[in-house]
C-alpha cells in the first residue's frame, strides 16, 4: 500500500472510533426529543415528532437550580485546587529543600487512593463536625484533586526558563511575586488543563454529592437527575434532556480551552 492509502486507512479508522465514542451522546440527544412511550417501546428508533416538552419537564424539575448548584461547587472547588496546587508545584519544581522529593512522593500517593474508599469515614467525620452540603463535598473534591494538579503544574513549571526566575530575583522579587507575576501567566495552558480536568470530575461526581448533600435545594446535577426517577417509573425523556443540559457547559468549556489542554498535557514530555 502507498503512503497515501495508509493515511486514508488510519483516518478512516480514527473517524470510526470517534463515531463509536460519539454514539452515546448522539443517542442521548435524539432520545431527549422523544416521548417516554417511544423510548420504552423502541429505544434505538428515531423520534416520530420532536418533543421539546422533555426540556420543559426537566426545567420544571428544577434542573436550573441543580445547574446553578453544580456551577457554584465546581467553581469554588477548582479555584481552591489551583490556589493550593500552584504554590506547591512551584516549590517542588524550583526550590531545593530537605525532604522535597519525599513530600512530593507523599502527595502523589493520593492518586493511588480510590476517592470513594473513604466515603464512610468522611461521612462519619462530617457528621461529628456538623458539616454538610456544600462544605462537605468541597473538602473531598479539593483533597482528591490536588495530587494530579500538583503533578501537572510541576511538570510545566519545570520547563519555564530559569533565567526568568533569576532576573526577577535580581530585581528583588520574592517567591510569591515570581509565582504570581511570572509563572502563573506563562502557565495558562497547564492551569487550563488542571481546571478542565478537575471541573469535569467535580461536575459529574455522584457518590460524594449523593451522600453528603442532604437538602434538595443544594443538589448538584448528578443528584438532581436522580429525582426524575421514581420507585416504579422513570421519566426517561426528562432525564435525557437533563443530561444534555448538563453536558453543554463542559463541552463549551472544553472547546474554548482545547488548545491550552493539548499544550498543558504535553509539557515536560520532551526535554
Amino acid at each position: 500500500m502507498t503512503r497515501r492509502a495508509w493515511r486514508w486507512l488510519w483516518d478512516g479508522l480514527f473517524a470510526l472510533l470517534a463515531l463509536i465514542f460519539m454514539l452515546p451522546l448522539i443517542w442521548t440527544l435524539i432520545g431527549s426529543f422523544r416521548k417516554a412511550g417511544e423510548l420504552r417501546m423502541e429505544p434505538w428508533g428515531m423520534p416520530e415528532a420532536l418533543a421539546p416538552t422533555n426540556y420543559l419537564a426537566a426545567w420544571e424539575g428544577k434542573i436550573g437550580l441543580y445547574l446553578l448548584n453544580s456551577t457554584v461547587v465546581t467553581i469554588i472547588s477548582v479555584a481552591i485546587i489551583i490556589a493550593l496546587s500552584a504554590p506547591a508545584a512551584y516549590a517542588f519544581a524550583r526550590l531545593r529543600f530537605s525532604g522535597g522529593q519525599l513530600a512530593f512522593g507523599f502527595i502523589l500517593t493520593g492518586l493511588l487512593i480510590p476517592a470513594h474508599a473513604v466515603l464512610i469515614p468522611l461521612y462519619q467525620l462530617n457528621a461529628a463536625l456538623g458539616v454538610g452540603d456544600y462544605l462537605a463535598v468541597i473538602g473531598p473534591y479539593v483533597a482528591f484533586g490536588l495530587p494530579l494538579s500538583v503533578l501537572l503544574l510541576r511538570a510545566y513549571f519545570a520547563e519555564i526558563p530559569r533565567e526568568l526566575m533569576e532576573a526577577a530575583i535580581i530585581d528583588g522579587a520574592g517567591h510569591l511575586r515570581i509565582l504570581w507575576s511570572i509563572f502563573m501567566p506563562v502557565s495558562r495552558p497547564a492551569i487550563a488543563t488542571v481546571a478542565i480536568f478537575q471541573a469535569a470530575w467535580i461536575w459529574n461526581e455522584l457518590p460524594f454529592a449523593m451522600v453528603f448533600i442532604a437538602q434538595e435545594a443544594n443538589y448538584t446535577i448528578p443528584v438532581g437527575l436522580l429525582s426524575f426517577q421514581g420507585e416504579h417509573i422513570a421519566d426517561w425523556g426528562a432525564i435525557l434532556a437533563g443530561v444534555v443540559i448538563a453536558v453543554i457547559p463542559l463541552m463549551i468549556l472544553y472547546l474554548l480551552f482545547q488548545k491550552h489542554i493539548v499544550r498543558g498535557l504535553t509539557a515536560g514530555a520532551v526535554k
